[in-house]
């Protein structure tokens, strides 16, 4: 047995140890140490530690416990509909089982229905989590599903009903003295003032979030927040002080080796070195992001950098790169079903370049 796989399974040892005395608790930690690994993109060591649970003698709500994390894999692997079905047979051995994760697990699916642009389908999960939560007295999971909803309804361009959502669930975990989520839905308040154009308010929210996520000690928070500063800056074409603050964020994404958002952060900032008319670094930023996305295994990250790149290309008069990308882009989207991306090549329109 390697030492990686002693720690594993001592690791997977504490948490079965957990989930039998307090199955919440021990899914908690089960889903923060998924989550390190993703931030890390670790995906191998995530599979190696589900083989550990695998082989172990779990209890009866077991199955849930491990299509939980299957769908937790899927999902990050690209194969959305797989991690619906996996998530859908974990909420259904939770229930069976009388634990109450059915907010979570929904949670999951409405986010990857929302990520495939199936507004409808990601209501609904929301809308069932709300239902649950209420019928269980539970105010915090009422909250995080608010917040997401707010990011439905800001992807759908409906501000009004997004601010709502998103200052609901602000004022729920101010309440209950959650600080991190209180910034969370900081941020996705500030985004939508962001769209609505009210872009000093959106820098006020957005610094707000930034002193707690400092307090907090928290990196990923903090850089996300520093990330969110540079896109309003970029909205308000203010390109130097968007560079910069993405260059700020990518700093510190980098020292905590959180590669899902290293790879994002370079998409982004190779937008503004476009916009900046310095499109040699922004071809080299998306390739950088490109590659970091296939290293982690974020298939939709990819496919939106490639849809990126050929629009990019097309930009510089460049045929051959634009087909290339292009034709990239539609073969992952059709493999995955990403509808979004599918729109938007339809969008690039012709191969003939200005």
């Amino acid at each position: 047995m390697t030492e990686v796989d002693s720690r594993l399974r001592h690791f997977a040892e504490e948490i079965r140890v957990l989930v039998e005395q307090d199955p919440i608790e021990g899914l908690r930690r089960w889903s923060e140490f998924f989550t390190m690994l993703r931030r890390t993109g670790q995906y191998d060591l995530c599979h190696e530690f589900l083989h550990v649970i695998k082989s172990m003698e779990l209890p009866r709500y077991g199955i849930g416990i491990v299509r939980y994390s299957e769908g937790w894999l899927y999902d990050r692997s690209g194969q959305w509909k797989e991690a619906i079905n996996a998530y859908e047979a974990a909420q259904k051995a939770f229930m069976a089982s009388g634990l109450p994760l059915t907010v979570e697990v929904l949670a999951q699916i409405g986010s990857l229905y929302q990520d495939q642009g199936i507004w409808e389908a990601a209501e609904d999960a929301y809308n069932r989590a709300i239902t649950f939560a209420d019928q269980h007295e539970d105010g915090h999971g009422r909250a995080a599903i608010l917040n997401n909803l707010g990011g439905l309804w800001a992807l759908r361009n409906e501000n009004r009903r997004a601010r709502r959502y998103f200052e609901e669930a602000k004022e729920k975990f101010t309440a209950c003295g959650d600080r991190y989520n209180e910034a969370a839905a900081t941020v996705g308040l500030a985004g939508v003032l962001r769209d609505e154009g009210r872009l000093q308010d959106s820098s006020d929210r957005l610094g707000e979030a930034i002193s707690i996520f400092q307090e907090l000690g928290d990196g990923h928070g903090l850089a996300t927040s520093v990330a969110s500063l540079a896109l309003t800056y970029h909205v308000a074409n203010k390109l130097p002080e968007a560079r910069h603050n993405y260059q700020a964020a990518m700093q510190i994404f980098t020292a905590i080796n959180d590669r899902a958002s290293i790879a994002k952060t370079l998409a982004n900032l190779a937008l503004v070195n476009q916009d900046m008319q310095e499109t040699d670094t922004a071809v080299f930023l998306l390739e950088q992001a490109i590659a970091e996305y296939q290293e982690i295994g974020d298939h939709h990250g990819e496919t939106i950098a490639y849809v990126n790149l050929a629009r990019l290309h097309k930009i510089r008069n460049d045929r051959d790169g634009m087909a290339a990308a292009a034709a990239t882009a539609a073969q992952l989207s059709s493999e995955h079903g990403y509808l979004d991306q599918q729109e938007r090549l339809r969008d690039l329109g012709s191969t003939t370049c200005n």
